[in-house]
Formats: structure tokens, sequence, C-alpha cells
């Protein structure tokens, strides 16, 4: 369905067309948004993963800081190696249920636009078939 078409609506046609137009803009945000949300958590998930495997190989003893704001504050390698494993499990997890969301947002868009269609074809102008019988 491409390009322009005329639709025959009465006043709760357009009511109703209005809803399916709003639920489907709204509906694309939400995916736009739980997409981003996602690569945000697996970019974070990612980074503390990274981070933890450059210190797996340092000694229990060595000095190491965590980045609060603009500042450093020294912090025992234990406790951050704890928090950054902490993050990496809490990261996977809401990327899965991120993931599972996206995909139940995606289902229930697909079944909307396929109403949408539905409502369009239901109520469409046939232009070509008026032009026929005026030529003949």
């Amino acid at each position: 369905m491409s390009g322009l078409v005329q639709l025959e609506l009465d006043e709760k046609d357009k009511e109703n067309f209005k809803e399916l137009q709003d639920s489907m803009a709204e509906g694309q945000r939400e995916i736009m948004m739980l997409t981003t949300k996602l690569r945000t958590r697996n970019a974070e998930a990612k980074h503390a993963e990274l981070t933890l495997a450059e210190l797996e190989p340092l000694d229990e003893s060595t000095r190491t800081f965590e980045q609060v704001g603009k500042m450093f504050l020294l912090k025992p390698l234990p406790d951050l190696k704890k928090d950054l494993s902490e993050t990496v499990e809490s990261g996977t997890r809401e990327v899965a249920s991120l993931t599972d969301q996206k995909k139940h947002r995606e289902e229930a868009h697909k079944k909307l636009q396929a109403d949408f269609e539905e409502f369009v074809k239901a109520h469409m102008i046939e232009s070509k078939e008026e032009e026929s019988g005026k030529k003949d």
C-alpha cells in the first residue's frame, strides 16, 4: 500500500482511525525506547565485563581506585571485582528482560499494524473502479 489513499469515514470511524494511529505511534515509541535501553544496558554490562577481565590477573594487594564523578576513591580490589561481577550479572538479567519485553511489544505492534491495514482496506474508496465506470 504505497502512496495516498482516500478513505470514506463517518465520525465513529474517524475516532477509531485516530485511536489506531495513536496506538501505532505509541507502540513505535515504546519499541524505540526499549531498543535504546537494551543497547545501553548491554554496553554497561560489556564495559563491566571487560574491566573485570583486566583486573583478574592483578594481585589482591594491588591498590585500585574507583571513579566517582570526577574523582577517584581508593577501593580494595576484591570489593571492586565483586561490584563489577554484580554489574555484569544484573546487566545480563536486564538485557534478557528487555529483549523479552521488546519481542512482545513488536508482536503487539505487528498485530496492531495488521488491524490498521485491515481498517484502511475496509474503508478505502476504489478510485480506479469509479474512473472506469465514468468512461463507459
